[in-house]
């Protein structure tokens, strides 16, 4: 036989034979430590971009099947790839060197601004009283804050639901009347430091910073005020 088809044999045998020097995938550890650095890295970076009060939830690619990552016994160099913190989806590379292994490796990340909002811990029926338990306070995807909502749970408690709403949402005023038809309410006017309250009767449903008519209840007279807080109007003299 040649010695050349020996060797074209030899090569084709080779290459059916599963390779035992493949890189393994990283420790779930090692991930879970390079996930950490490079939330921190991301963090830190926004919060002297953009400021402290600046909220944002990374979201790092699975680094358990990225083969070129492994434990960095020498220096390791965490970078934006494209200098743009307003993106989405970006990247950050990885650099470890002055050890016994050097490697680098681009891992996809996500960058997910949230702002504060009132959400349902549980679920609410129609008419029913919102409480404490009811709500809290939750980071929120900027992108998911639509319409008018509340940043505050001393907001909501004590209002009612106008329609079920189920536990996750974010309450929205348009869900829910701080002033609901029928209700006593104290009706605030004034001017300046003299205030005068009284008791009137809520005619029509109302929320936040909306305009509802009510009945003085010492007068008897309709007038229209401005919704402040869970029953109560006020009535802004100039």
């Amino acid at each position: 036989m040649s010695p050349c088809i020996s060797r074209i044999t030899a090569a084709l045998i080779l290459a059916f034979i599963p390779c035992s020097c493949s890189l393994a995938n990283v420790s779930e550890e090692t991930a879970r430590d390079m996930t950490t650095i490079i939330e921190e890295y991301m963090s830190d970076l926004i919060a002297d971009e953009m400021g402290d009060d600046v909220k944002a939830r990374i979201k790092v690619s699975n680094l358990e099947k990225r083969q070129r990552i492994d434990e960095c016994d020498g220096d390791l160099e965490v970078e934006l790839v494209k200098k743009d913190l307003t993106r989405f989806s970006n990247s950050v590379k990885l650099i470890c060197s002055g050890g016994e292994k050097e490697w680098n490796a681009v891992v996809p990340i996500k960058i997910i601004y949230t702002s504060p909002a009132v959400t349902m811990k549980v679920p609410v029926a129609k008419n029913q009283t919102i409480t404490q338990d009811c709500v809290e306070l939750a980071e929120v995807d900027k992108k998911n804050l639509r319409g008018n909502y509340f940043s505050d749970t001393a907001l909501v408690i004590g209002a009612k639901a106008k329609r079920e709403i189920p536990a996750g949402t974010v309450i929205k005023t348009n869900q829910i009347c701080l002033v609901c038809k029928d209700d006593i309410v104290d009706l605030e006017a004034g001017t300046g430091e003299v205030t005068i309250k009284v008791q009137a009767k809520a005619l029509e449903d109302g929320s936040l910073n909306s305009n509802v008519m009510v009945k003085n209840l010492i007068s008897q007279k309709n007038v229209t005020g401005r919704v402040v807080g869970v029953k109560h109007v006020r009535i802004d003299v100039k």
